[in-house]
């Protein structure tokens, strides 16, 4: 079992959408059910910036982390439990 903070995630500028970044959430990995990555082209999106998205569901709540690019979003993913 192991916790992550959102401060901690390099190059994610947005926990969820619609929200602004709030750094004093720690996560438990532990109760992760699933992950998976998405792109976003940067055609879709209102602010002409590809987004990098990685969704965590806790339980039955999904938790969406962007990115601007996809190496940190790889990174990130790649240290979350398989």
């Amino acid at each position: 079992m192991g916790y992550f903070a959102l401060s901690g995630i390099t190059g994610c500028f947005e926990p969820n959408s619609g929200e602004t970044i709030y750094h004093g959430v720690i996560f438990n990995d532990a109760n992760i059910v699933c992950s998976y990555k998405r792109d976003i082209p940067a055609t879709i999106n209102t602010d002409w910036n590809a987004w990098y998205i990685v969704i965590c569901v806790f339980g039955n709540y999904p938790q969406i982390f962007k990115f601007l690019n996809i190496t940190d979003r790889d990174n990130f993913f790649s240290t979350l439990p398989t």
